[in-house]
């Protein structure tokens, strides 16, 4: 933790201690508990196969509001199970192909909020961010380490309004302490409710990368907005998603452009069966693309992750995404599963600067809901490179995950 959160960590770690003894006997808070124990392979051209086993475990307390404040404490501990042959980006095995996910206990959140009337949330502290569906800011859960951010937040609310500011001190990417960024960043979000069908949010995104460690072309100012909603139509239900965003060189980059982002998506369901599509333009130059150092990596362009890493989500001639898919889910009254759900995503990768194709990915999954909040995927992803020298290596991804939640 730096700035932001060595000085307030003593004040933070105050009402642990004396919030409980201030309530009533019978309010002692939320005991928050999270465990996942993931098995998950790679098979990636040029790199060894890698085959990982991991146990995740999150375990934290809430404590009751009282006169509008309340605590939150939740630590992380990552254990690598197995003789570890995969590359985590920290046990030197890279002739392996990555799985970044390595031994790490840490600090996952540590905030304080305050209720400042009926309108206005503030909250300081190691805390998990949101906004427009995780792509430029966002707390992704994916790898066993998840990634938080130490920032003061306000959060105003009223009727149908939204609007949150945060500045951002740091983002903790995992794993452990060795790829955290350093930032001097302003997030301003603004929603407002047109209608149960129609939600408007506008956005300007300010991002900073003090870090020598961070890649100094990272640091961006994004602004656009976006449209989402959900609507029937007879026994149907139409839902959709639409971002339009223009990015820019800002603070310390080291690099100079201006380019465009949009995508799309839209869901028709009914029955239990949902169809799926989507479109993705991410602009690149020849030199730059779209960066997201902010946000979350893993699943906007296929789980193979073919795309994602360092903080972008793209090539240097930019990315298109077209995608389509189907699922299918049905829940059950038996006393083992619950429910079930199984579905199929296609994508087709081209670069949007030149339109070479870049390959071509399926991705899978099976969901069961188990008895006692307990949970059991089978997950799968193929990437097929188009062999442009701007293609990614072939992979192929397996995983295997059991969760309990409380």
């Amino acid at each position: 933790m730096t700035r932001i959160s060595h000085a307030l960590t003593l004040g933070l770690l105050a009402p642990a201690v004396f919030l409980p003894s201030a309530l009533a006997d019978d309010h002692h808070g939320t005991v928050l508990l999270d465990v996942r124990g993931r098995y998950e392979t790679v098979e990636q051209a040029g790199k060894l196969d890698a085959e990982a086993s991991t146990l995740r475990t999150r375990l934290g307390w809430r404590s009751p509001t009282a006169n509008g404040f309340t605590f939150l404490i939740e630590g992380e501990a990552v254990i690598a199970l197995g003789s570890g042959g995969y590359n985590s980006g920290l046990n030197g095995n890279t002739a392996f192909a990555t799985i970044k996910d390595d031994d790490v206990t840490e600090l996952n959140r540590l905030q304080l909020s305050y209720a400042a009337g009926d309108h206005v949330d503030i909250t300081v502290g190691r805390q998990l961010l949101s906004f427009n569906g995780n792509r430029f800011i966002g707390s992704p859960s994916w790898r066993q380490d998840r990634n938080s951010h130490d920032a003061i937040r306000v959060d105003y609310e009223r009727g149908e309004w939204q609007a949150s500011y945060v500045y951002h001190d740091r983002v903790l990417r995992g794993p452990g302490d060795d790829f955290d960024w350093d930032s001097d960043s302003h997030l301003l979000n603004i929603g407002f409710d047109v209608s149960g069908a129609v939600k408007v949010e506008g956005f300007a995104y300010f991002i900073d990368l003090t870090d020598t460690a961070a890649p100094q072309d990272r640091s961006n100012m994004s602004w656009g907005g976006r449209l989402t909603g959900a609507t029937a139509l007879g026994d149907a239900r139409i839902g959709y998603s639409a971002m339009l965003a223009r990015q820019s060189d800002y603070g310390s980059s080291t690099a100079d452009y201006e380019l465009g982002f949009a995508s799309f998506d839209l869901r028709v369901s009914g029955s239990g069966a949902t169809l799926m599509i989507g479109y993705d333009n991410l602009e690149g130059d020849g030199t730059n693309t779209i960066a997201t150092p902010l946000g979350s990596g893993h699943s906007f362009h296929g789980w193979a992750d073919a795309f994602s890493g360092g903080g972008a989500q793209s090539t240097v001639d930019g990315l298109e995404d077209i995608r389509f898919g189907a699922s299918y889910a049905a829940e059950f009254d038996g006393s083992l599963i619950a429910g079930w759900e199984i579905g199929a995503l296609h994508r087709d990768f081209s670069a949007q600067r030149t339109g070479d194709g870049l390959g071509s990915e399926w991705d899978a999954w099976l969901n069961l809901d188990l008895a006692g909040n307990v949970g059991l995927s089978f997950q799968y992803a193929d990437f097929d490179g188009s062999g442009s020298p701007l293609s990614p290596a072939d992979r192929r991804k397996q995983w295997v995950v059991l969760t309990y939640s409380r």
